[in-house]
């Protein structure tokens, strides 16, 4: 057994500083901390400050008291000369630290009091370090419980938005609001979102960083080469790496430590991918860390189903709204249809109902309808003159006045556009505009004889619009007038036979209403193709020599 007297450690650990301070702090001395590596062999953190004469490193006597002091551990002493005694402490070292030992040269005629004494400081220095422990793990415990409920909160918001009355809101936008949630929750450097609904490879699409002074220090064709590189994992299941320098991965990029990433996957398939870069790196600590706050430098499980959770209601919200989407081409599908069956049967009427939606839209805005109360508006004058298709061809294309019994035929039309539009439930709303688009405040319209307020506002505002463009609009059994002489009948009928109000406003907006009306082109019907739609006719072999 010897001593290497020249070597000496460089690097004392945190623990053992403190420990030696609060012993020297107790005994009024000056303690010097030994090591035990290797093959038995015993390190000074310093030169020894014992008595040269009784403190010899090769002194016997000090190594017996250090491995017994190990050994035993507990405080030991020897004494050296009478009333001069070495004390050595154990210290207990941190998980694969070497055992260490405080060694200092006391005076007393009471070693037992010295052992006493060191043995309570020890006790009270292991309660001072557990006191320690258990606010870090209280503090460690807090901020998870605090990410828990940020992950709670994120998931709450992302479930509200998933609740879609329309489609105003698209992926993008749900992207936008979900990355920075995303990259703060799970403490990322870099957030990213690569889109596949713009063709088979990825794309970045969107990108957050947790500095936002910092730039990216990967290119854009780096991260999409390493999703491409992953896809096929990705499909499956999250991909997880962590320590790629250690492992070699990935050389071309040097600045890459971890990454976690995830497909997500719609009902038609794979349309994006979500990309976290390199774990935030908690503050450097000179103790080596508990067993349970090891891997908090890693992407691990929770962060990987986390990021799964976030994915499939990315991509629940991305079939929404196409489903929403659908739903509303559809609704203008039907839409157009009434309308084109409704002006193929006049060809004097054709584009009215068209010119009266685009009226109603812009009187609708300057009276102050938000952007959606205006769409509606809009379909609700698209479909004001449904009802026609009941009425009769002979009295719709009748050239001469008509009689009591076929304008009370015409004054059916509401009735009969409600009935066929009741069943449309997404369509409720165009309901009250195209039963009472033809009521008068003063009472005297139909079909219910309501007045001023008793009429839906929807009705009212397209009386308005309806009788400009049915004035101003050539008829079988009249040419349309001019554009002042209505402006004149506006202004006499004002109050009467329509809101005031809305005469008003849409006076003031005359040059606008001109101006669609001087643009709008009906588009022309499709004409069907001989081919038949691309379907082969079969020949009837019966028939073939016929």
């Amino acid at each position: 057994m010897s001593v290497d007297v020249a070597k000496t450690v460089n690097k004392v650990l945190s623990p053992h500083q403190k420990a030696v301070a609060a012993l020297e702090q107790a005994f009024d001395a000056t303690f010097v901390l030994w090591t035990r590596e290797e093959y038995a062999v015993w390190v000074s953190s310093s030169p020894p400050a014992i008595n040269p004469s009784t403190s010899d490193p090769s002194l016997p006597g000090l190594m017996l008291l250090l491995e017994e002091t190990i050994d035993t551990e507990k405080p030991n002493h020897i004494e050296t000369f009478p009333g001069q005694h070495l004390l050595a402490v154990p210290l207990k070292g941190l998980r694969h630290d070497p055992r260490c030992c405080a060694v200092a040269c006391l005076t007393t005629n009471s070693p037992e009091l010295l052992l006493q004494l060191a043995e309570a400081k020890l006790q009270e220095i292991q309660h001072a370090k557990d006191l320690a422990s258990i606010h870090e793990e209280n503090a460690f415990f807090l901020k998870q419980v605090s990410e828990d409920f940020e992950e709670l909160a994120f998931l709450r918001t992302m479930a509200e938005r998933l609740v879609l009355e329309d489609c105003s809101s698209g992926t993008d936008e749900l992207v936008a609001f979900m990355l920075p949630m995303l990259g703060q929750t799970i403490s990322v450097e870099e957030f990213y979102y690569l889109d596949a609904e713009s063709g088979p490879q990825p794309r970045v699409d969107q990108q957050w960083f947790a500095n936002a002074e910092q730039a990216s220090r990967f290119s854009h064709l780096q991260l999409e080469n390493l999703v491409r590189h992953y896809n096929d994992v990705a499909q499956k299941r999250p991909v997880v790496k962590n320590q790629i320098a250690e492992l070699g991965l990935h050389s071309e990029l040097p600045d890459l430590h971890e990454f976690v990433l995830v497909a997500v996957f719609s009902a038609v398939g794979p349309i994006g991918w979500l990309l976290g870069v390199n774990k935030v790196q908690p503050e450097i600590s000179t103790e080596e860390e508990p067993l349970w706050q090891l891997g908090q430098d890693e992407f691990g499980t929770s962060e990987a189903s986390f990021i799964s959770t976030a994915a499939t209601m990315l991509a629940s919200y991305a079939h929404n709204v196409a489903f929403i989407k659908e739903r509303e081409r559809l609704l203008m599908s039907v839409v157009s249809t009434l309308v084109s069956a409704i002006e193929s049967k006049d060809n004097y009427t054709c584009g009215h109902s068209e010119r009266v939606a685009r009226y109603g839209k812009r009187l609708a805005a300057e009276v102050g309808y938000d952007e959606d109360a205006c769409e509606r508006l809009y379909l609700t004058g698209l479909l004001h003159d449904v009802g026609k298709i009941g009425v009769s061809d002979a009295v719709l294309k009748k050239e001469g006045s008509l009689t009591d019994e076929e304008f009370a035929e015409v004054q059916k039309h509401p009735d009969l556009g409600w009935a066929i539009l009741r069943e449309l439930e997404p369509l409720s709303y165009v309901l009250p505009g195209v039963l009472h688009h033809h009521e008068r405040v003063d009472g005297k319209g139909y079909p219910d004889r309501l007045e001023r307020n008793e009429i839906p506002y929807d009705g009212q505002l397209l009386a308005v619009v309806d009788a400009f463009d049915a004035m101003t609009s050539d008829r079988p059994y009249r040419q349309g007038m001019a554009v002042e002489k209505a402006v004149q009948i506006f202004k006499e009928g004002a109050g009467t036979q329509w809101n005031a109000a809305l005469v008003g406003a849409f006076l003031k907006i005359l040059p606008d209403i001109l101006e669609i009306k001087d643009n709008y082109v009906r588009p022309p019907l499709p004409i069907r193709s001989k081919t038949n739609h691309g379907l082969k006719i079969i020949a009837n072999p019966n028939t073939a020599n016929l």
